[in-house]
């Protein structure tokens, strides 16, 4: 028939055919906007003009129906001889001159064009500046995420963060950039790759959409049922497998002391059902067990489920994911692949962890749809996401159990196997992620100062001043970091603190009981530690805020809320006490201490570093700890509310206009150069990866059994 229609078109002449053609793609432009118009009114923003009358059926119709129409046209261009030529352009160059075109948009809002509508206050200047400032501050981080190119050739991610440099001399650099720079979006990362180079430990962590499986796997692979399962969000926030004895559960807590409990008692903190919403503020469960299946150093661990379904437990998953060195994603049998799924592996990817796909509950089907089912989601994935995976069918059902035991021993044993070199190089990448991070931020900044436009011209010493304000709490917020960061250095001294004033009370009281002597001891000097970390946020807290009041002296068209920082309270400082040690009833002071206190006080610290010395050292470790975490969480919070106040100031002083300004916002620029140019000339310096077809993976070899195609 198509040859029978063809022979019939040769009536048409070029231009009739032109006309066709123009024809249809106004057609396409005008299906395009009532496209738009169906995925607006998706949106709740109170810019959206449409309201979503249509039934969910109506909509699924509506757009078959655009596509049917789309097709017929491009049928009827091939019957009738006409050929489409369409020139196309990269969405993500579009994009990035769409942002651009939205920072011009912005750019009209400035005060030097409201000035055009009337006269403008020093205070609605402020204003005008804050709004443009926020938004801003959001057109940027999505150039600089488009910029970066997280989402291209996902597959040849690792590949990539391989060839970076990445050791502790980059660590050293990107510390230096992020506190001089301000970039308190990094800090978290760069704290968390610090604590895991201090103790490096294998984290395989277990991602799903709720109820998909995730317990109930690490209960097969433990051996016996320690994870809680049920239908309905049990996860409430991340829980940790460990290999240990006895079997027990250690949980830790926001605001009271960390809880060992028995394995039985889990679902009281681990489940929606026990800990609904987490009121009990749980912040960490490790989970200890004896299971020839759990290897040293090596960490499993169960997250919470994610899904439209289960949104707190998602924020937690999500926070938790740049942590791991392994992810397994588990894919339900019985609902198959969705946007869930496709989002947590494009996340995985882009931070570099390598992951393995799981089909859980995979009894539910026969051989034939377990085929079926299996490749379907690694077409979809590689259409989604151009990363080629296996995926392994898994049961802890039945005889399918054979599933599970085949992809554990071939796959997860041998890695394994190497866990100690594989953390090694996941903290490589995550180095290495970092610093493409942080470059991609410095090359938006440097963007914006080339083309910003200014603000309102000030006196160069109104510039100097607040600039030198803001270098001042910037020199008090780096040295605040630098003792938290530093305290563990005197714990030794704080054990023999503690031995020296438990020694001298023994000799000196007769009426205590020997082991209320050394918990009173321990006590007051873990009461001191706590008051000193209290004294390190609360001195900071009075520099911050007398900077503050002091840019709003020196800028007053600037309206900071300086209760954020002076009215910031710190509460949750661990109590000092400690648990009951064994045998710490037994030390007594020597018998012929009345005739010789000073030599007996000696031999008291002696039979008491004997006696209970690595049990106290150990818990005093402990507890101080958790005083330097509550420092670091106490000195982020002011710091974040500090900066989120000051960087309105920093933003007028660095686009301020006059011969001063100027040359400082050049100078700052000049900085920027030099900060980028140290990071790529490490780059520069690296190895880099063989290319071609020859080139080895490692994303291939980390997930893979040797000699196997991996994911």
């Amino acid at each position: 028939m198509c040859s029978q229609r063809n022979s019939s078109m040769p009536g048409l002449n070029a231009y009739q055919r032109q006309t066709i053609l123009f024809g249809f793609r106004d057609v396409h432009h005008r299906l395009a906007n009532m496209e738009a118009m169906l995925a607006q009114s998706l949106i709740d923003s109170p810019f959206s003009q449409y309201v979503n009358d249509l039934s969910p059926t109506e909509r699924k119709v509506i757009q078959d129906y655009f596509g049917r129409i789309r097709e017929a046209m491009q049928t009827l261009l091939h019957e009738a001889g006409i050929s489409l030529e369409v020139h196309r352009t990269s969405l993500r160059w579009a994009l990035q001159g769409g942002l651009i075109f939205l920072d011009s948009a912005v750019s009209e809002i400035a005060p030097e064009r409201l000035t055009g509508y009337g006269e403008l206050s020093e205070e609605g200047r402020a204003e005008a500046e804050r709004i443009q400032h926020e938004l801003r501050r959001l057109i940027d981080r999505a150039l600089t995420y488009l910029r970066q190119g997280l989402g291209r050739d996902l597959g040849q991610r690792l590949a990539r963060l391989d060839a970076a440099p990445a050791d502790v001399k980059q660590l050293q650099v990107l510390d230096g950039i992020i506190t001089r720079r301000g970039l308190v979006e990094f800090r978290p990362l760069l704290d968390q790759i610090v604590r895991r180079m201090e103790q490096p430990r294998f984290e395989i962590a277990v991602f799903g959409r709720v109820s998909s499986g995730k317990s109930s796997l690490l209960n097969h692979i433990a051996g016996r049922d320690v994870m809680p399962v049920g239908v309905v969000p049990i996860t409430a926030v991340p829980a940790r497998l460990l290999r240990g004895e006895p079997a027990r559960a250690d949980i830790t807590f926001a605001e009271w002391q960390p809880k060992t409990v028995a394995i039985e008692q889990l679902r009281a903190y681990a489940s929606e059902e026990g800990n609904p919403g987490n009121r009990k503020h749980v912040t960490g469960i490790e989970v200890f067990t004896p299971s020839p299946r759990l290897h040293e150093g090596v960490v499993w661990v169960d997250t919470p489920g994610i899904g439209s379904l289960a949104r707190s437990g998602s924020a937690e998953t999500f926070a938790y994911l740049p942590r791991c060195d392994l992810g397994v994603v588990l894919i339900d049998a019985a609902t198959n692949l969705n946007d869930d799924d496709l989002n947590l592996m494009r996340l995985l990817a882009e931070a570099g962890i390598p992951f393995q796909v799981l089909l859980s509950k995979a009894d539910l089907l026969t051989p034939e749809q377990r085929q079926q089912a299996t490749e379907y989601i690694q077409v979809q994935v590689k259409q989604e996401l151009e990363l080629d995976v296996t995926v392994h069918p898994v049961s802890i059902v039945g005889e399918e159990e054979k599933l599970l035991h085949q992809w554990f021993e071939q796959e997860m044993e041998p890695l394994l196997a190497r866990s100690r070199a594989l953390v090694e190089q996941s903290l490589r990448r995550k180095i290495a992620h970092l610093r493409e991070s942080v470059i991609a931020t410095l090359e938006a900044a440097a963007s914006r100062q080339r083309g910003g436009a200014g603000a309102k011209k000030r006196a160069p010493e109104e510039v100097s001043h607040v600039r030198q304000l803001l270098d001042e709490a910037d020199r008090a917020i780096r040295a605040a970091r630098d003792r938290c960061r530093d305290w563990t250095i005197e714990e030794s001294a704080l054990f023999d603190r503690v031995l020296d004033k438990a020694a001298q009370a023994l000799v000196s009281s007769s009426s205590l009981p020997n082991h209320t002597v050394i918990a009173d001891a321990a006590r007051e000097v873990l009461e001191q530690r706590g008051q000193l970390a209290r004294r390190v946020v609360i001195a900071l807290q009075e520099v911050l805020g007398r900077t503050l009041e002091a840019l709003q002296q020196a800028d007053p068209a600037v309206q900071a809320d300086l209760s954020a920082v002076r009215d910031l309270m710190f509460r949750g400082l661990p109590p000092p006490e400690l648990p009951p040690l064994e045998g710490a009833s037994d030390v007594a002071a020597p018998w012929w201490t009345a005739v010789l206190p000073a030599l007996a006080a000696g031999s008291a610290r002696r039979r008491i570093a004997e006696s209970i010395g690595p049990a106290l050292r150990e818990q005093l470790e402990l507890r101080d700890r958790q005083i330097q975490a509550w420092l670091k969480q106490s000195l982020a919070s002011l710091i974040e509310s500090y900066e989120n106040q000051a960087e309105i100031f920093s933003t007028r002083a660095q686009r301020a206009q006059g011969p001063v300004a100027e040359a400082s916002a050049e100078g700052d620029e000049g900085g920027l150069a030099e900060d980028l140019q140290e990071l790529r000339q490490a780059e520069a310096a690296s190895p880099q990866k063989t290319e071609g077809p020859a080139a080895r993976n490692p994303y291939h070899e980390l997930v893979s059994h040797p000699g196997k195609e991996g994911l």
